[in-house]
Formats: C-alpha cells, sequence, structure tokens
C-alpha cells in the first residue's frame, strides 16, 4: 500500500512542534507526500525509521504515486480511500448526521454552518447549486473517517486542554482571536449582530463575557465565541476566546479544530463587511 499522508502522520511525532517550518504534522506529511519536502526537515525522527521511509517514498515517486498533485487534492483523494470501507449506515448516528440515499448510491447528509452537504463514497457537494472550498472538503472527509461517537460532554475547553497543542494554539490567538478583538473592539453590537447573522445561539452559561454565542459549526462540533468589549476608560483591550467541547478531538485532529475556528472568524468578518454595504447602499 503506498504511504499516504495519513500513514506518514502516524509514522511522525505527532507534535505540532513547527520546527520543519509547517504549521503541522498532517500539513508536513502533506508536502512531503505529495510536493517532495524534504523529510529530513522533520528533525524529531531517528536515523532508521527516516531511511525506512525516504526508501519508500523514493519507490512511489518513481512510480507517479501522489506526484504533482494539489495538497489538498491529495488529502481528499487518500481520505476518499480511507473511508471507502465505512458504513454510512453504522456511523451516521454517532456523527449526529443523516444517512440516505442519492440515485440508489448509499450517501449522508452534513449539516456544515449553514450549508448541508452530500457525501457518498465517491463524491462531496453542496445539497444546492454553489462550490464547496477543497479545504472544507478535506475537513468534512476527516469528520467522517475519524466517525466519533462518544457524546457531547458540554463542558467547554479551551485548545490548550489539548495535548500537543501548544503551536496550534500560537495560530488560533492570532489568525481568530486578535482578528475579532481588532475588528469588533468598541463595536460589540455588530459582532452580535453577525453572530445572529450566522444563525449563533446566545449562551446562557456562566460565564463573565460582555457576549458569549454558540455555533453549530458540525453536529458534534459546536464552538463557543467569547467576547469582552474594549474599556477604554479602564485602560482594557478588547479579548476573545473560541472554545470546544472537550470531546471535540474525537470528531476531529487539533488542525481541524483550528481550521473551524478559522471560519468561523472569516464568515463573522464577511457578515459586518455585509452589513457595511447595505448601510452605504441605505445612504
Amino acid at each position: 500500500m503506498p504511504l499516504g499522508p495519513l500513514e506518514l502522520y502516524k509514522l511522525l511525532p505527532r507534535t505540532n512542534c513547527g520546527d520543519c517550518h509547517q504549521p503541522s504534522c498532517l500539513a508536513f506529511a502533506t508536502q512531503v507526500v505529495g510536493n517532495g519536502y524534504e523529510l529530513r526537515e522533520c528533525v524529531h525522527l531517528d536515523d532508521g525509521t527516516l531511511a525506512d521511509i525516504e526508501r519508500q517514498l523514493s519507490v512511489q515517486r518513481q512510480q507517479g504515486v501522489f506526484v504533482k498533485k494539489d495538497s489538498h487534492k491529495i488529502t481528499r483523494e487518500h481520505l476518499q480511500e480511507k473511508i471507502k470501507e465505512h458504513d454510512f449506515c453504522a456511523i451516521a448516528p454517532g456523527l449526529g448526521i443523516e444517512f440516505t440515499q442519492v440515485d440508489g448510491e448509499d450517501a449522508l447528509l452534513i449539516q456544515y454552518f449553514d450549508k448541508k452537504v452530500i457525501l457518498t463514497h465517491r463524491e462531496i457537494r453542496l445539497q444546492v447549486s454553489g462550490q464547496l472550498d477543497p479545504w472544507d472538503q478535506v475537513l468534512l472527509y476527516n469528520y467522517i473517517f475519524f466517525a466519533g461517537e462518544k457524546p457531547l460532554s458540554t463542558r467547554w475547553v479551551g485548545l490548550e486542554s489539548f495535548p500537543n497543542s501548544l503551536s496550534k494554539r500560537a495560530a488560533l490567538e492570532e489568525v481568530c482571536h486578535r482578528r475579532i478583538s481588532s475588528t469588533f473592539g468598541g463595536h460589540m453590537e455588530s459582532l452580535r449582530t453577525a453572530c445572529l447573522g450566522l444563525g449563533g445561539v446566545e449562551s446562557l452559561e456562566d460565564n463573565n463575557a460582555d457576549l458569549a454565542y454558540r455555533f453549530q459549526a458540525l453536529p458534534k462540533v459546536p464552538l463557543l465565541l467569547l467576547f469582552w468589549d474594549e474599556d477604554k476608560e479602564e485602560g482594557f483591550d478588547s479579548q476573545t476566546r473560541i472554545l470546544f467541547d472537550s470531546v471535540a478531538k474525537d470528531y476531529l485532529d487539533l488542525e481541524g479544530l483550528c481550521f473551524l475556528a478559522e471560519k468561523l472568524v472569516l464568515r463573522l468578518l464577511t457578515k459586518k463587511e455585509e452589513s457595511k454595504c447595505r448601510e452605504a447602499k441605505r445612504i
């Protein structure tokens, strides 16, 4: 069997340390397998393991396996292969999704934020017209591949609560938390409007945030956005946190969780821009 991104990923330290200059071990594995990235950039592999993997990679590169494709396509095709044996009817309840039939073929109907996606063993597409981003496809195939089934704990935790999350925490802070804080600081009602526009549900749980909204990114992967607005008189800047259910890693890896958080942030920023455009037209 060819050494695909997931197989290589399992042979790596899986610490997401960033020493290879890639955002995660899975991203590094994808670059090595599909784009010829040097395996030796991972400085934590022992010489024996390194030599064995390089020999296998050399053989499959000569055969043209996983060569000259976009990284998202490599990962998507590999995950498609991995879920071929998944019994969709059996795993659907645990994932909180609907099992159905499309043209006589087993299929899953997945609620992904505000969109519905149809996934079969051969393809993935939006239920209605429109394009599904390639990395969204990878994320959804990964959700099916994990086939999680743990009940949600309803206990919210930060990314730091998950093992080996150090490198991803910095990215989450920079790409997600700071962007929300800098964009909506002093404009909390604008953020509230954006949250409601994305189907966010106000959280009545015990927290001291000025604003708290829950989003159902995937059926078993909710996100909780907490926001504290700036207080210039007291000298406090606005603060943001995105939290996850404590069993979230039963359904996605750290990279997938961060990807969902980033998607939420991008959608909130888009909602703000749409609101500005509507205001400009009224003027």
